[in-house]
């Protein structure tokens, strides 16, 4: 029997560094009363402007009912406002007030802070090769994803 050691596993020491990602990335959002999915949405919102809720919610990779809430509880805290389109009363538009911008402005800021405490010690050149490493997994796993998933509809 081969020999284990986990050590040298690449998805056990990126399962461990997401592990201690997170923790800091909830203690953040948690300053500033978020969720990762509504700032998630903020940060859509800011970037791409009002959208219809069908496209934010595609955007979010959610489903409807997980949107609807998200929608719900973002307006109550004075984040966003829906709007009925003007083309197709049916739709939906969420629209960013300034208080979610704000909010949003706020994050980034503490986000770039935890962002520069992660890459404290890399080279520029070592921050790429990173980006692109994980890039690649994640494709790696998208791909494997698609094609069971295609295999589980046939």
């Amino acid at each position: 029997m081969e020999k284990r050691d986990i050590e040298r596993h690449v998805g056990y020491h990126i399962g461990i560094a997401a592990h201690f990602i997170q923790n800091r990335y909830n203690e953040k959002l948690a300053e500033v009363d978020l969720t990762v999915a509504q700032a998630r949405a903020l940060y859509l919102l800011v970037e791409h402007g009002p959208q219809i809720q069908v496209e934010l919610q595609n955007r979010l990779y959610i489903k409807g009912s997980t949107m609807n809430g998200l929608i719900e509880t973002m307006e109550k805290k004075g984040f966003i406002e829906r709007r009925t389109s003007a083309s197709d009363k049916r739709s939906k538009v969420i629209h960013l007030t300034d208080k979610g911008y704000e909010i949003d402005q706020i994050f980034w800021k503490k986000l770039t802070l935890l962002e520069a405490e992660l890459q404290e010690g890399f080279m520029e050149e070592e921050k790429a090769l990173l980006i692109v490493w994980l890039k690649r997994l994640k494709e790696n796993l998208c791909v494997k994803e698609s094609k069971a998933t295609r295999e589980d509809e046939e």
